[in-house]
């Protein structure tokens, strides 16, 4: 049995974000005797809403969470960062989600009925890089991390396999844990070799992969053992999409390896192009004193993995008060140097920024239609672990994929 909670002020429609919610309708899903699901509506449960004008109230906030406990799901318009974490603390999976309640239960309903092994369709790709319009647009359509229409429908696998980084963001902390819903965040992490039979569980939990990524938990090209996975992956699942993130300082000159053991869509996060705002972003480059040189390598990779036919997309981390009004200028350059979409992210405070406010729905907009004059705008990111495994929004995976298993430890350094 499965009980369900639906952010809903009529009792009909999901149509509030969690911290906004006046009630929760609570419904069941259970299993029939023959194998179908069958589902009943259980009661409604008032909710003294915690948001007050952009802050929220601790103590309405601790019983809105209590409220919905003894479910297994929440499916909200949106759920916070720090709301989303403590509910999953509680065992809570977060969907966000709109619409009937219904539609809703039917969906969750399929999704409970998929098949835990399935064939996927091979992508037709050509093989030449001078033909990168037809490779990007079969690879993208896909990909949940750049198509917003893929988004809720396919999965994606990221293997941890990249233990250190080789800069310091004044906003990340790498930690080792099964509770954060994070970027640097891992059970821990995978040797190379053990990167072909993690897909081939990972497939048998989630057929709808369709992506199997590398996004750290340190940087993916600060050690050679993200393109060791990715060559041993590709060799045996040519069919599924090879995507790498990484902040970019390595990038440069390894578009054509990069190519050559699959990958072909690529993340760099960049997070300013100006030098004085990069000081206040990055607090360390390993091996120069000199920030100035991230931002060369970044618009130097970027372009070499564009003309190779990858389809870039770049992240930006909106700092309220250090890179906010920034963002425009950040779009400019990436566009020129060829990148094609770019995914605004909303600070998560820790490290030096953790007393710094994270960034309203309104900043976040601003910065949006400031950025879109330049670049696409992925708005569906869901700030995912190193170690996601799932369709983003969706399912988390990852604790059922490294069941009964001890991961190596990694650096924070």
């Amino acid at each position: 049995m499965i009980k369900l909670a639906f952010a809903s002020n009529d009792g009909k429609y999901v149509s509030q974000h969690f911290g906004h919610a006046l009630r929760f309708v609570i419904a069941e899903i259970d299993k029939n005797s023959d194998g179908g699901y069958g589902w009943r509506y259980i009661e409604t449960r008032e909710n003294d809403t915690p948001c007050e004008g952009g802050d929220h109230n601790e103590d309405k906030f601790e019983k809105s969470i209590s409220l919905i406990s003894d479910c297994n799901v929440l499916l909200a318009v949106k759920v916070g960062n720090h709301a989303k974490s403590r509910l999953e603390l509680h065992g809570l999976s977060v969907l966000e989600r709109a619409g009937y309640i219904e539609d809703l239960i039917a969906q969750y309903i399929k999704y409970l009925q998929r098949p835990k092994i399935g064939q996927r369709a091979v992508i037709h790709e050509v093989t030449k890089p001078e033909h990168p319009i037809i490779k990007r647009r079969e690879v993208i359509d896909d990909h949940p991390c750049f198509s917003a229409k893929a988004h809720n429908t396919s999965g994606r696998l990221h293997l941890p396999v990249s233990p250190s980084c080789n800069i310091q963001c004044r906003f990340c902390t790498r930690a080792k844990n099964t509770d954060e819903q994070r970027p640097g965040v891992a059970q821990g992490v995978l040797h190379p070799d053990e990167a072909v039979e993690t897909v081939k569980r990972a497939l048998e939990l989630c057929p709808q992969i369709a992506v199997v990524g590398i996004a750290g938990p340190g940087d993916t090209l600060a050690t050679p053992h993200a393109i060791e996975a990715f060559r041993q992956v590709h060799a045996a699942y040519p069919d599924l999409i090879k995507c790498l993130s990484t902040n970019g300082l390595a990038l440069p000159n390894k578009a054509q390896e990069l190519w050559d053991v699959g990958v072909r869509t690529i993340t760099v996060t960049v997070n300013a192009v100006s030098p004085d705002v990069l000081r206040k972003v990055v607090s360390w480059v390993k091996g120069d004193d000199e920030l100035v040189s991230l931002t060369a390598a970044q618009l130097k990779g970027i372009r070499e993995c564009a003309d190779i036919g990858m389809t870039v997309k770049v992240n930006t981390v909106l700092i309220p008060n250090v890179n906010d009004t920034h963002i425009a200028e950040i779009a400019a350059a990436v566009k020129k140097a060829g990148a094609s979409r770019h995914n605004i992210i909303p600070l998560i405070p820790q490290n030096e920024f953790k007393d710094t406010p994270p960034p309203t729905c309104d900043q976040i907009e601003t910065a949006r239609q400031a950025a879109g004059e330049y670049l696409e705008q992925f708005r569906h990111c869901k700030h995912c672990r190193a170690d996601a495994c799932g369709i983003p929004g969706v399912s988390d995976l990852s604790k059922e994929l490294y069941q009964n298993r001890t991961l190596e430890t990694f650096s924070h350094g």
